[in-house]
């Protein structure tokens, strides 16, 4: 990791100020060894291979927190691009990230509202305030499932395109957050900006995946690299073919480096699915997901595979561009010696490999929806695949 000063920051923390002095707000010598520590742990882990999860043990026992993170989120609608999580239980946050939920949480909504730097608590640190009264209706049943007693949370920073939010969720059994907790946070929020910002910035010249990404400008399939934070960090000349040339598909500039599409619903698709894989790749789930986009007759596939370098401690995604011509069936004499499928089967496979659904596919080859699902459990069954997604990949891979 590159750990030349950046400009405009520092990684000597600034000096903290004070924002309240009344008995219920004043800061104690022990509160500020928590806060010392925390600052300690925070700048540590611009040193380490674990993010920010050291940090988020820290807070989450000074604050008795339930569950938080940092998140990187669009402006409208509001989705996220990365982010660290912790607290939340396994899956959550590919269900979170796969849902409408970011644009209608509550609290993501007030902190990215707020002065950038200034921590707030949903519920107004008023313990007559029941925090369910204050989410949308499709977050309810979750807060209350989870036993959500109050949020804090602040806008680390906002661009153009994008901000980053911090929050803190607490269990109802802790009660409120207070002032104090507050101006402990606020005492931190400086310090939180400056880590995360300087977190992007060196991460954008970390070389963990150095060997990876000189390895795929040797190899004729059009493959990229996107690290933790889902910037593409290594796109082979033969992907870079593609996105050059392609009418939807490019890689946006402005520092950003993220692999988008002109298409707002294949966007979404595809940022979600970036970022999906990069959260099983830090949970260790290996699970490929496919997606398909259609410009006239060229019809591409985009198949995401986790990536972790369990060594450096590092994560991300590989993307792999498959482009053909929607006009130009797959080889079905092929898709039979190489899936071990009769030829009924293997026109249901072809179909899966254009991005068909079951019923799109019933529908073109006038079976019944059964009959194709049985072709599907068939297809997985004689090559060793558990989920539909798998399949999809392999056939993308083997024939597009």
């Amino acid at each position: 990791m590159n750990k030349n000063p950046v400009s405009n920051h520092s990684l000597n923390p600034p000096e903290p100020s004070m924002a309240f002095s009344g008995d219920d707000t004043a800061i104690d010598i022990q509160d500020f060894a928590g806060y010392n520590q925390l600052i300690i742990t925070l700048y540590r882990c611009l040193n380490s291979n674990q993010g920010f999860q050291p940090f988020f043990e820290e807070f989450q026992k000074q604050f008795r927190c339930l569950q938080g993170g940092i998140l990187g989120l669009t402006h409208r609608p509001i989705r996220m691009i990365f982010g660290w999580t912790f607290g939340y239980p396994e899956g959550f946050e590919q269900w979170f990230l796969n849902s409408d939920l970011p644009q209608q949480d509550a609290a993501l909504l007030h902190f990215s509202a707020l002065p950038p730097r200034q921590f707030d608590s949903l519920t107004g640190c008023n313990p007559e305030v029941d925090i369910l009264d204050l989410v949308g209706e499709k977050t309810r049943a979750w807060a209350e499932q989870a036993g959500l007693g109050d949020s804090a949370g602040m806008l680390v920073s906002r661009s153009d395109d994008s901000q980053v939010v911090f929050l803190a969720n607490r269990h109802r059994s802790e009660g409120h957050y207070t002032p104090k907790e507050l101006l402990q946070m606020n005492l931190l929020a400086p310090h939180i900006e400056n880590a995360v910002s300087l977190f992007q910035t060196l991460y954008q010249s970390r070389t963990e995946n150095e060997t990876l990404t000189m390895a795929l400008d040797h190899v004729s399939k059009p493959m990229i690299v996107f690290n933790e934070l889902a910037q593409v960090v290594q796109c082979n000349s033969a992907a870079e073919a593609i996105v050059v040339t392609h009418p939807k598909l490019f890689v946006s500039g402005n520092g950003e480096s993220r692999l988008r599409s002109r298409s707002a619903e294949f966007n979404r698709k595809l940022n979600d699915a970036i970022l999906t894989s990069i959260f099983n790749a830090r949970h260790g789930i290996q699970e490929v997901i496919t997606l398909f986009d259609q410009a006239g007759n060229e019809r591409i596939a985009v198949c995401i595979t986790p990536l972790a370098n369990e060594q450096s401690g590092s994560f991300g995604a590989l993307g792999e561009i498959i482009a053909f011509q929607a006009s130009s069936p797959p080889d079905l004499d092929k898709l039979t010696q190489l899936f071990d499928c009769t030829q009924a089967e293997a026109r249901t496979a072809s179909h899966l490999m254009q991005g068909l659904t079951a019923d799109e596919i019933a529908r073109e080859e006038h079976l019944s929806i059964h009959t194709v699902r049985e072709y599907i459990k068939s297809l997985l069954a004689k090559n060793g695949y558990r989920r539909q997604a798998e399949l999809v990949g392999a056939l993308v891979r083997a024939l597009g």
